[in-house]
């Protein structure tokens, strides 16, 4: 297994822990892989677990990552997530409501039963 293969599936487990917008990610896990290989290039035979016992868990590093991103570029990132969920349960509700409300429309017009009869009358 190759050097590189280990450090991007390593990048890529703190990129999942990382709370943060594509841009600012990015920025980090390049900063990182450039630090890992630099690190790691004269080991042979590295595997995901050596890495994880000499750099740490991903989610270590992601925190440690995070402790670097500045602490407005973190709060916009957290209020944008928080208005996408509100507009989306917003969204759900509504999509709730107008359900409904076309059930109670369909059932009160509704035909439920109708009874015919027919009658034939014979005119002679």
């Amino acid at each position: 297994m190759s050097h590189d293969f280990v450090i991007r599936a390593y990048c890529r487990q703190v990129g999942k822990a990382l709370n943060l917008p594509r841009k600012h990610k990015r920025c980090l896990l390049d900063g990182l892989k450039r630090e890992l290989e630099e690190h790691f290039s004269d080991k042979s035979g590295l595997t995901l677990e050596t890495l994880c016992k000499d750099a740490g868990s991903p989610e270590e590093s992601a925190v440690a990552l995070m402790d670097c991103v500045d602490e407005r570029v973190r709060t916009q990132c957290w209020s944008r997530q928080k208005r996408l969920a509100r507009l989306l349960i917003t969204g759900l509700a509504a999509l709730a409501a107008i359900i409904i409300a076309y059930y109670f429309y369909a059932a009160q017009y509704e035909v439920d039963h109708a009874e015919v009869r027919i009658v034939q009358y014979d005119f002679e």
